[in-house]
């Protein structure tokens, strides 16, 4: 009974959020809101998870493990009903920030193995991809609201079996508010929160043409500073900046930067699977279901190879990054405007394998020769480079970097698109006549046959501009292996 209470109560932690992607199209279109407010949110959440981490063991010292998952369900069932209910992002933000504070307190073990990291990383990354499907199927069929009431279902029924299956213990009940540097975690809430900021509404700001942004940019430093300055010279600091100071975390949290950057290439299939195919958002998202079985082999192998320990730690590391080369290259030459939607099938299963063989490789190797208490201090460090700045950094360079190769590619291919190339001829002709004969008027249908061949030019334009990426993604990875 006890392992179905621990996936009773898992099960609707792993897929909670303040804001979820999935539903990104049916929202901002609902609320009139930009897709980077989503954005935003979900990476607030994150955000909230790293500051909480050093601050887990203090609240666990004052309260029972019943006491303690009682108190968070009950306010992340709060929190999430705010956010379906307020329109408002800026409290859907604050919100998201806090529901991945609390959801922190949970997702904390005692005790770390390299074992351990072959179970929990495929569980939650799994969870993450089955949030992101079943909110598009939700927001699609009926609307975005119903991921917020179904999760708040889930812990419901949570509550209920803890209440059912969990020991009554009594412990008093005494918050250390001197212990808890509250300072410390204001500003480096703030650092974090700046920086997300700065990334995500970089390009729709126009970047240091808005106020906010260049005082953002000012402050961050500023913030930094205060922070290391506030632990170094603190006798009990909020985190440990000791994990610095190994050469493997520095390596280790490096290395993970870089697989965030490769796995952050999935906007660039999902502008192909949106603007190229043209599929629905529901099959958009649904593709990421097929991660989930990368992650299952990939954590079976890290599972074993640490078990074993009968190979050398750099060949797990290659076979890794092999498996994003594979994926690089497939994509690459097999992404045109007649594939299928299935050809996707066997690269993302390879990103999803090659993803989670690198984190749990190079989550067991910055933890091993690590203080057992410094645990905490590098799940902060490893959450903010990790799940924060590097997804938010990364999908902001793909972002940009698409949208000028997408311009750079447009003005090329127009300085040849007149009607003396006959193929530029023959494609507008082709759409003239059909508005034609559909009753349009010439002038008309002149209009909507250059529409058609601007929005041509947009698609090579675009896929080209995938296809740069890809390429230099690929060179890349081929280097680092």
């Amino acid at each position: 009974m006890g392992i179905v209470t621990m996936f009773v109560l898992m099960f609707p932690i792993i897929m909670l959020n303040g804001t979820y992607t999935g539903s990104m199209l049916e929202v901002s279109s609902t609320l009139g809101i930009l897709s980077e407010d989503i954005t935003m949110g979900y990476y607030a959440a994150a955000a909230g998870m790293a500051v909480a981490y050093p601050i887990i063991p203090k609240i666990r010292a004052i309260a029972t493990p019943k006491t303690m998952l009682l108190t968070d369900l009950i306010l992340q069932i709060f929190l999430s009903y705010v956010c379906a209910q307020v329109g408002n992002m800026d409290i859907t933000i604050i919100c998201s920030f806090f529901i991945g504070f609390l959801k922190a307190f949970i997702f904390s073990p005692k005790n770390v193995r390299s074992e351990f990291y072959a179970y929990f990383y495929p569980i939650v990354f799994s969870g993450g991809q089955i949030s992101m499907a079943l909110t598009s199927q939700l927001a699609y069929y009926y609307q975005w609201q119903y991921m917020y009431y179904f999760t708040i279902l889930l812990m419901l029924i949570a509550i209920i079996f803890i209440l059912l299956f969990f020991r009554y213990a009594k412990r008093p009940m005494r918050i250390p508010y001197k212990e808890i540097d509250g300072r410390s975690m204001f500003i480096i809430a703030a650092a974090l929160l700046f920086s997300i900021y700065i990334f995500t509404y970089g390009k729709t700001l126009d970047w240091f043409s808005s106020p906010k942004i260049r005082i953002y940019t000012i402050a961050i430093p500023i913030l930094i500073y205060l922070f290391i300055h506030r632990q170094r010279t603190q006798e009990k600091p909020y985190v440990s900046l000791k994990p610095l100071h190994h050469h493997k975390s520095i390596i280790g949290y490096t290395f993970m930067v870089l697989v965030m950057f490769f796995s952050a290439s999935s906007s660039l299939i999902t502008n192909y699977l949106n603007s190229i195919i043209r599929v629905d958002s529901v099959h958009a998202n649904s593709l990421s279901l097929v991660l989930i079985p990368g992650f299952i082999v990939g954590a079976i192998i890290c599972f074993w190879w640490f078990r074993w320990q009968r190979w050398r730690f750099r060949y797990l590391i290659s076979g890794g990054m092999f498996c994003y080369v594979i994926y690089l290259v497939i994509l690459y030459f097999g992404i045109t405007p007649y594939s299928t939607y299935e050809m996707l099938y066997f690269p993302v299963f390879l990103r999803g394998l090659g993803m989670m063989t690198l984190f749990i490789a190079f989550g067991v190797y910055v933890v091993e020769d690590l203080d057992p208490k410094l645990m905490l201090s590098n799940a902060f460090f490893l959450i903010s480079l990790r799940s924060v700045l590097a997804p938010a950094i990364s999908a902001s360079f793909f972002s940009n970097l698409l949208y000028y190769l997408q311009i750079k590619g447009m003005n090329t291919l127009s300085e040849h698109m007149t009607l003396t190339n006959p193929l530029a001829s023959s494609r507008y002709a082709q759409a003239m006549n059909s508005a034609l004969a559909q009753g349009h008027g010439y002038d008309e249908a002149s209009q909507l046959a250059a529409n058609n061949f601007y929005s041509t030019l947009q698609q090579q334009s675009l896929l080209l501009g995938i296809k740069t990426v890809i390429g230099y993604l690929l060179i890349a990875a081929l280097v680092i292996l």
